[in-house]
């Protein structure tokens, strides 16, 4: 066997490929070259911030139609049924309310031109966590035409289930050009496919808290997605000081009372893993634990006093 990594940014994260190939046919090189490529194609048709993407021009749309690339069309779809899956907990159409708390360009320029990072204060919310939420999607899809409409002024923000399904997509189409194991790791949002050298991906979690001391956690994956969330990476204060971060509670659309410093997940792709960081986070233990039992998933959750254990 031969392998090959490749290191590099895309996406507003920085990116690592793994890629392995019997010692003779198919070159590792090749394929890693293909991986970072398609990353950056596929970033380029999703990015909020690309005035040119398919999410750029279907969130300026006013409730008209946009034609989009048929991987969008899938991405929308996913992110749909994640939304109906989870009961609304993952919600992936709060763009404008991200975009309204300064989360409005890559989140180097934020933080750059922000007075500086805060933790959120966590505020109570109504109703209890963990009841369903039932507000009908703002989503039209027309896959024979290809186009995608957004009604109600909302607006995508694939940032919750994107990068997921990307390293799912990105997987899949090395295994079909000729590797025999891959890993595509995004920010953490990373899907495994195939052999590695032993049996299984070993893959560390870092602390949320100094990502230079020992990891939180080890985890051996088989053809399976794990994806990490904190409140504490994407942080900021918005333009009159307040403190906010990525995370958004559904139910009014502000930085949520989320009282766990991470949470990963691991479930059958990663996609799934990505998106139910969120609802998990945001349904609370109970709940949560029901989801990540329909998902077929594990969770695991870093608390603010740095335990780790299971959800």
């Amino acid at each position: 066997m031969t392998r090959t990594e490749r290191r590099f940014r895309a996406m507003g994260t920085d990116c690592h490929v793994v890629v392995r190939v019997r010692a003779s046919g198919v070159d590792a090189r090749s394929l890693a070259d293909l991986a970072e490529r398609r990353v950056r194609e596929l970033e380029t048709l999703w990015s909020r911030f690309v005035p040119t993407s398919d999410t750029s021009r279907l969130n300026a749309a006013a409730g008209d139609p946009v034609e989009v690339d048929p991987a969008t069309v899938e991405l929308l779809r996913r992110a749909d049924a994640a939304r109906t899956a989870t009961h609304g907990w993952f919600d992936p159409f709060l763009g404008r309310a991200l975009v309204e708390l300064g989360y409005d360009r890559t989140f180097d320029d934020v933080v750059g031109a922000a007075p500086g990072p805060a933790t959120p204060t966590p505020t109570p919310r109504s109703p209890p966590i963990g009841e369903p939420l039932r507000s009908p999607s703002p989503l039209r899809l027309d896959a024979a035409l290809g186009t995608a409409t957004l009604t109600g002024g909302a607006a995508f923000d694939p940032g919750g289930i994107g990068k997921g399904h990307a390293a799912d997509l990105v997987s899949a189409e090395l295994l079909g050009a000729g590797a025999v194991g891959a890993l595509v790791n995004l920010g953490g949002d990373l899907r495994v496919r195939g052999s590695n050298d032993a049996d299984s991906w070993r893959i560390d979690v870092r602390n949320p808290f100094d990502e230079s001391l020992p990891p939180v956690l080890e985890v051996g994956l088989v053809d399976s997605g794990l994806a990490t969330s904190s409140p504490l990476r994407r942080r900021w204060r918005t333009g009159d000081g307040r403190a906010a971060h990525h995370i958004l509670d559904p139910r009014d659309a502000s930085p949520a009372a989320i009282e766990l410093a991470a949470i990963t997940v691991v479930a059958p792709d990663a996609s799934t893993a990505e998106m139910l960081t969120t609802a998990v986070a945001l349904a609370g233990p109970v709940h949560g634990a029901a989801l990540l039992s329909r998902h077929g998933a594990q969770a695991w959750a870093v608390g603010m006093d740095g335990r780790t254990g299971p959800v």
